[in-house]
């Protein structure tokens, strides 16, 4: 089951682990019993940085949606992939 974060207006942040189905049901803080508001953040337990051995444009990469820039800043390269055929109309 997937744990979702939820924040009490008086307690601060708690988790709660519940099916998948019921992610849109808001949840009772369980210290004082007040509704909680759901928060959305990365998943617990990933990575939080590039992964190791990543080349120096994926760190400039990872580096730039951190920051808020936006991670694409040109056009495709237009590359191909080893062995696809070429586009043809």
């Amino acid at each position: 089951m997937p744990l979702y974060e939820f924040c009490c207006p008086d307690c601060g942040p708690f988790d709660v682990r519940r099916g998948m189905s019921d992610t849109a049901d808001g949840a009772d803080c369980p210290s004082c019993a007040r509704p909680g508001r759901r928060v959305y953040s990365t998943g617990h337990g990933l990575a939080a940085g590039p992964a190791q051995g990543a080349g120096r444009a994926d760190r400039a990469r990872w580096d730039r949606a951190r920051s808020g820039e936006p991670a694409v800043t040109g056009p495709p390269s237009g590359r191909r992939l080893p062995g696809s055929p070429a586009h043809r109309h």
